[in-house]
């Protein structure tokens, strides 16, 4: 286990030790390489994903439930890299059957176990473990996260399309214009979207490395995470929108190039809140040393 300084939050001098001992692991240590891995990983996955992900949508209670998952991700994506995604959304919906569901389910499962399994390596890392556990172990630990970041998002799907409907009828109700309704459904919103990646963080970093790290450890490192996606994700989509230009470089691929980034910027994030949760204190192993 990591023999990093304990860190109390609201103490100075533990605050100093934990962001050296992140900072050190980010600068030198294997942290951004850990988060290409993971980034190729999720990008490679994108596609299947989409596929079990717009197929399983069907099932929620509103024609819409499509767009509104491609409207949650739009506010967190650069518009390239949007692109990219909504138009393999699009084309799944197109050309949705059966045959795509199977094939799409067991390629999903494939390759976002293997972005799963990256993380778990990250996570190792950090908290300076040996993978113990049997290699069918791992593959169905990383699977069942896979499934479980699933369902969270299509319940996230599912608290947006009952929110919005119980603002429209209370709005109705109190004879609230619809704009005003609008902008009370995009304030209330983003809670649940924040709730839904913290809450994915911190699952992550229970089941996936080889340790049972506190409550308090990964409420932490869930809220860092949280916090550097959507901060990196908004300063990332100002750079590339705004200052960069990618076009002359990598022409076509553009879009695919701040994809490829912002993912990287994504693993980035989730992988030092790993960090923080391995600093804090609590941890034990899963199997006796």
């Amino acid at each position: 286990m990591s023999d990093a300084p304990a860190f109390r939050p609201g103490t100075p001098a533990g605050v100093r030790a934990l962001l050296l001992r992140v900072g050190e692991r980010v600068v030198l240590g294997p942290v951004l390489d850990r988060s290409a891995q993971l980034a190729f990983y999720a990008v490679l996955s994108l596609a299947p994903f989409m596929v079990v992900l717009t197929s399983l949508a069907g099932f929620v209670p509103s024609a819409g439930a499509v767009e509104r998952l491609l409207s949650r991700a739009e506010g967190l994506m650069p518009a390239e890299a949007f692109h990219q995604v909504s138009g393999v959304v699009h084309d799944v919906v197109d050309s949705r059957s059966a045959t795509l569901f199977t094939v799409g389910l067991l390629t999903a499962l494939w390759s976002a176990s293997r972005a799963a399994n990256a993380l778990r390596t990250a996570l190792n890392s950090a908290h300076g473990m040996e993978e113990g556990r049997s290699f069918l172990r791992q593959q169905l630990i990383a699977i069942g996260f896979t499934v479980g970041g699933a369902a969270l998002m299509l319940a996230s799907v599912v608290a947006s399309v009952v929110g919005a409907d119980l603002v429209e009828r209370v709005g109705a109700a109190l004879g609230v214009e619809m704009g005003a309704q609008a902008v009370a459904w995009g304030l209330i919103r983003w809670p649940v979207a924040v709730a839904s990646l913290g809450t994915l963080a911190a699952l992550a970093y229970r089941v996936l490395p080889d340790l049972r790290p506190r409550a308090g450890a990964t409420a932490w490192g869930a809220t860092v995470a949280t916090v550097l996606f959507l901060a990196s994700s908004r300063l990332f989509s100002l750079y590339a929108e705004r200052f960069a230009d990618f076009g002359p470089t990598y022409g076509s691929l553009t879009g695919v190039v701040v994809l490829l980034l912002w993912s990287w910027l994504t693993a980035i994030a989730f992988i030092v809140g790993g960090e923080v949760t391995a600093a804090l204190p609590g941890a034990r192993a899963r199997r006796e040393p």
